[in-house]
């Protein structure tokens, strides 16, 4: 194979006529322009960007999906696209589809903008490896045994055991040992035609082309070419079927090919200047015309003889160097234990090859590929030394920045895909060995498309980069966050203690990620959904966690967007629930989702509104509007309860202030009070912050608290009781009878309200008893100045053992049920009360 073939430019081989589609083609469209232009793949561009391609072998797919031919080519494409740039040499684009295992590539100018697609084909008839070929049997190809299916195998069987296997083509064996075969490009051709049922036998081609394995390569190129095939059957000296030979085995013998010549070549070189060595004349011309360095010593190391190119490298002259020792280069990168090994390698090899950093004169460090021989006179002895080296700093440095692209994404510089499987690999290593969980988040920005579209990809471009730094600032050095593409990032949380940790860093994320964006001039907003998925709890391989947390994302999306979710399978239903519930939680403060309804307390004398308690409703963007009962307890273990309770106070107070404009008689509003707020060392400064903000009279406020919290006896709680009621505010105790129901207590508290809990209303004729200890609840809290109302009165025979007794004040829907505040005064309440 001669090599300057090898050197061609891929660009001259390129169709200019590469087939295209949009991201929303429909599949049925690609595979039927596929089929008229007999291609093995189309680009899919997006705004003249290829962003995908589809090829011959994801035909091979169709068959599992039977709506697939109408679903979008975006769905279904591969990406990113694979590219070479057009000066790249045929032989190193030989390699690289090799090393890939592709059989398209893209090829793009300096400026990344497509010139044409390169496939197989074009590799096989381009390099013109016509000698080779003629001089190559076909059995010199080593070809596996043919995979082979009976005629009445359904097509999807056979295009399923084609993608499974990674086969190009399929035999399909009739009887008589006939033989027929079903390749990638059938496939499509039946896809165009929407034609993916019956078997094999109705759609493979028949016969099968076959020749003999003795024939050369060169034949069998031409037969491929001049039939318009890419494979064809080899059989064996007993006429029997051997193998298929595709394309692809001639591509194979052929990069094989050029990597031993070009190891050859190599080897010729290294020879060639041994050689030289021993021939002083022709040394003489090599050594002061070469442009690497070249510095030649005695076998203590002395320098005798230097070129110009040592004196353009190191910045020493001759005069400088001749008699000084390599020391003089010496950049101290090196430790003494590695020249000692260098010069042990010299003296019993004879040579010694490597990189290394030395110095030059003006004190700058450059890395330089060194090479040591040692020169032999006529008797097999070793007289010099023979050193050469070539600069290669900067090609160290295109090599580092090359493996930084490859391993990080351009726009943002965040790690790219490549790089997350990597690092994610290892942190799953690291937790294992330590027993510890792995959490992956997949994150993806809400409608970001609708930012591209709308103020260009230049304002979009400008937003992913500021994401991406917010993102890396709000975890930890030891964690990765990563740019998959498009507007979807990852990040892997290492070292959790608790899944509450993971539960703060979601909620962190979704925090930074939705503040304003200044980009190019112009303020955008974008909000983030994220998946989470943990190790080992939802699985040990790093693309099934990453497929998980992919998945939990898009419940995210489905739940509303700009929030978070779990991997459903990794923990308990309710331990689920618990955590989506406090997350949404947060964000129904932030969006203002809570509603006061309001529900009168009455006089049982007079039937007048003494008070209106102020219940707390959700009203839940997909659930609709939720009691306290489903959210309060969480909200209390979250610390949640504490800007809920201070936005509880102020919206009541406001509404009560209004009233009192209005000229609405309500008595007094009634908040209550949770005992996180009691011991929030900010509650008392935020109660007379927002009296004095909504101009409400402490003495119409009334707090509600819970009788245990109320009869501990803490020494805290007791002083803000205190303050509180030397400013005029009522307190009460809520549910009494449910906890410690002491009296002691409250003849220790500044408590003037007692209201009893509907338990004891409850059935009142059923049990006698209940009635009894009711009836003593009121003698007592009387004989303490207490007030009492009833809670829970929903029937007349209720009101009327109230008033029996004596009780002062009741509630209950029988008298008015919760209302929102436009609907108290109209609602016609207390009727029942005056009959």
């Amino acid at each position: 194979m001669p090599h300057h073939t090898m050197d061609i430019e891929i660009e001259r081989l390129v169709s200019r006529s590469t087939l295209e589609c949009e991201l929303l083609t429909p599949v049925s469209e690609v595979v039927a322009k596929m089929a008229r232009r007999r291609c093995s793949s189309i680009v899919v561009v997006d705004q003249g960007r290829a962003v995908g391609i589809w090829t011959e072998r994801d035909a091979l797919a169709l068959g599992d999906d039977v709506n697939a031919l109408y679903r979008p080519i975006s769905a279904l494409m591969s990406h990113p696209v694979q590219a070479l740039s057009g000066t790249t040499r045929l032989g190193d684009a030989v390699v690289h589809f090799k090393n890939r295992g592709i059989r398209h590539c893209l090829v793009v100018d300096d400026a990344e903008r497509p010139l044409g697609m390169l496939t197989q084909t074009d590799l096989v008839m381009g390099h013109g490896a016509e000698f080779f070929l003629r001089t190559k049997p076909i059995d010199s190809v080593n070809l596996s045994q043919p995979v082979t299916v009976a005629p009445a195998t359904s097509l999807l069987d056979a295009m399923r055991t084609m993608r499974t296997a990674g086969l190009t083509a399929i035999v399909v064996r009739y009887p008589g040992d006939e033989y027929g075969i079903l390749t990638e490009r059938d496939i499509v051709r039946l896809a165009a035609a929407n034609a993916l049922g019956g078997t094999v036998a109705e759609h493979a081609t028949r016969p099968l082309r076959a020749l003999r394995r003795s024939q050369t390569l060169y034949a069998a190129r031409q037969t491929l070419v001049e039939h318009r095939i890419r494979h064809v059957g080899v059989l064996d000296d007993q006429d029997e079927l051997a193998g298929v030979l595709s394309l692809a085995d001639i591509l194979s013998n052929i990069e094989y090919e050029y990597v031993h010549e070009l190891q050859l070549a190599l080897r010729e070189r290294d020879e060639a200047l041994l050689e030289s060595a021993y021939h002083l004349k022709l040394a003489d011309r090599v050594f002061e015309a070469t442009l690497d360095g070249v510095m030649v010593t005695d076998l203590n190391g002395t320098i005798e003889r230097v070129n110009p190119a040592f004196t353009q490298l190191t910045g020493y002259s001759r005069d400088e160097a001749v008699g000084q020792t390599p020391r003089m280069l010496n950049s101290g990168e090196q430790s003494p234990a590695f020249y000692q090994a260098l010069w042990h390698e010299l003296r019993e090899n004879g040579s010694w090859q490597g990189e290394i950093w030395n110095r030059r004169k003006n004190g700058e460090l450059y890395l330089e590929y060194l090479s040591i021989s040692g020169i032999y006179n006529h008797d097999g002895k070793c007289t010099h030394y023979a050193a050469i080296f070539s600069d290669i700093t900067q090609r160290r440095m295109d090599e580092e920045r090359l493996n930084h692209l490859a391993m990080h994404d351009a726009l943002t510089a965040l790690p790219n895909r490549t790089l997350f499987s990597e690092r994610l690999k290892q942190a799953i290593a690291r937790a294992k060995r330590a027993a510890r969980r792995v959490a992956v988040l997949f994150i993806d920005l809400d409608r970001f498309k609708l930012i591209n579209d709308t103020m260009g990809h230049g304002v979009g471009d400008q937003a992913l980069k500021v994401i991406a730094r917010r993102l890396k600032e709000a975890i930890r050095e030891s964690d990765t966050v990563a740019r998959l593409g498009g507007d979807e990032f990852t990040v892997i949380v290492e070292e959790i203690e608790d899944i509450r940790h993971v539960v703060q860093i979601a909620q962190a994320l979704l925090n930074v990620v939705g503040q304003p964006i200044e980009a190019n001039g112009q303020t955008v907003f974008v909000t983030p959904s994220i998946g989470i998925s943990i190790y080992p709890d939802d699985g040990t391989d790093p693309k099934q966690l990453l497929m998980q947390a992919d998945r939990a994302m898009y419940e995210a999306k489905d739940e509303g967007k700009n929030n978070f979710r779990f991997f459903a399978a990794q923990m308990t239903s309710s331990s689920m629930e618990r955590i989506t519930l406090e997350s949404e939680l947060r964000n129904a403060l932030a969006a203002s989702e809570f509603r006061l309804h309001y529900q009168p307390v009455f006089d049982l004398r007079s039937g007048a509104i003494v008070s209106v308690e102020a219940l707390l409703r959700w009203q839940h963007p997909t659930r609709g509007l939720l009691p306290p009962g489903a959210f309060i307890t969480t909200a209390e273990d979250s610390a949640l309860i504490v800007p809920i309770g201070t936005w509880v106070l102020r919206e009541a107070c406001r509404q009560a202030r209004l009233w009192i404009e209005e000229g609405f008689e309500f008595g007094r509003i009634a908040v209550n009070l949770s005992a996180r707020q009691c011991r929030h060392e900010q509650f008392l400064h935020d109660c007379t912050t927002i009296l004095s903000d909504t101009g409400l009279p402490p003495s119409r406020l009334q707090l509600e608290l819970v009788e245990s919290m109320a009869m501990t006896g803490n020494g805290m709680t007791e002083s803000l009781l205190g303050e509180l009621a030397r400013r005029g505010v009522s307190l009460a105790i809520d549910d009494f009878g449910t906890g410690y129901s002491s009296f002691t207590y409250l003849q220790t508290l500044p408590v003037d309200t007692l209201k009893v809990d509907r338990s004891f209303l409850a059935g009142i004729d059923a049990r006698q008893r209940d009635g009894a200890i009711l009836r003593a609840m009121v003698a007592m809290a009387h004989s303490l100045g207490l007030t009492v109302v009833a809670e829970g009165v929903e029937n007349e025979e209720q009101l009327r053992f109230l008033r029996e007794f004596g009780c002062d004040r009741a509630q209950g829907f029988l008298l008015a049920r919760p209302v929102p505040a436009e609907l108290l005064r109209r609602a016609g309440i207390g009727a029942e009360i005056t009959t």
